[in-house]
């Protein structure tokens, strides 16, 4: 129902449940039916999320969230908790800081490179053999 100006903020738990279907990634012959010793693998395309306290499967044309009780799976029929389980099938973003270890010289490096006349640098000639170069003088 809407008003002017506004929109209503409260979904249905059926409309949630739609908005599940495109997160959920599609499996195929995941249902399977026990006849006797046989086990048999149904040819539908389903749909599944999971979290610690809800499921959502989505089985063509129907779909549906479950919250998993230790009874069973209870069909969620209030839209308060359809929100909560729809927030509880979102999957964090991973966020890792990595330090950098900050590069040393070594001893006889440094000296050797304070050995150096101003002006100068330490460059590789064409056969590969170092040598020093005069260091480019930039106009502003």
């Amino acid at each position: 129902m809407r008003t002017k100006g506004k929109q209503a903020a409260v979904k249905s738990a059926q409309d949630i449940a739609k908005g599940l279907k495109l997160k959920a990634e599609p499996r195929s012959e995941a249902l399977t039916l026990r006849i006797g010793t046989k086990k048999l693998a149904l040819p539908f395309e389903v749909r599944t999320l999971a979290s610690n306290d809800y499921v959502f499967v989505h089985i063509p044309p129907s779909a549906g969230i479950m919250k998993i009780t230790a009874d069973g799976l209870v069909p969620v029929e209030k839209p308060d908790e359809a929100a909560a389980a729809a927030q509880s099938f979102r999957q964090r973003r991973k966020r890792t800081t990595r330090t950098v270890a900050k590069a040393t010289l070594p001893d006889e490096l440094a000296s050797a490179l304070k050995k150096l006349p101003s002006g100068y640098k330490l460059s590789y000639g064409t056969d590969g053999k170092p040598k020093l170069v005069r260091t480019r003088q930039r106009s502003k």
